[in-house]
């Protein structure tokens, strides 16, 4: 009987004193990147264009122009817009372009409008920092009507990056 009673309490015992907790350490890390940067070095600008009807003017990014039944004239090239972009090295960023119409208006009679639309820009499809400044350039169309009045047309339009 006192073998019994000695092994019962060594399985008793051996449960009281069991483990009921544990714990782990673990490591914190954090990376801190320069903060992505955009700054407008160059307008998008359009040049002087004569009208008989409607039509577009497409600036690429290049600075290339294609018109549709336009006559660009003067001496002001049409040119992209041009941005500087700092973004850390290696990271991947968007760029973010308009995806509705920007409004054109003239600055001398608030009623005449164009519209410019159709925001493309040179970087590709995933771009990367490279630490160093980087130029992006932006290219879109003019939507000229037939009966559009004579002026000066202004209006903006807004660029953003965003890292991924």
């Amino acid at each position: 009987m006192k073998k019994i009673t000695f092994i019962l309490f060594a399985l008793v015992a051996g449960t009281a004193f069991a483990q009921e907790s544990d714990s782990a350490i673990a490591n914190a890390t954090a990376d801190i990147v320069s903060p992505i940067s955009i700054n407008k070095e160059v307008d998008l600008t359009f040049g002087k264009v004569a009208n008989n009807t409607a039509g577009t003017v497409v600036v690429a990014t290049d600075n290339s122009v294609g018109t549709s039944s336009l006559s660009q004239i003067g001496t002001t090239s049409p040119t992209a817009a041009s941005f500087s972009v700092t973004a850390a090295k290696d990271y991947a960023y968007t760029i973010t372009l308009p995806t509705a119409a920007v409004t054109l208006t003239n600055v001398s009679d608030n009623n005449e409008t164009m519209t410019v639309d159709t925001f493309k820009h040179d970087a590709g499809g995933t771009p990367k920092g490279t630490g160093a400044v980087q130029t992006v350039n932006v290219g879109a169309t003019l939507n000229v009507g037939s009966s559009q009045a004579t002026g000066t047309y202004r209006g903006q339009f807004t660029v953003s990056v965003d890292y991924e």
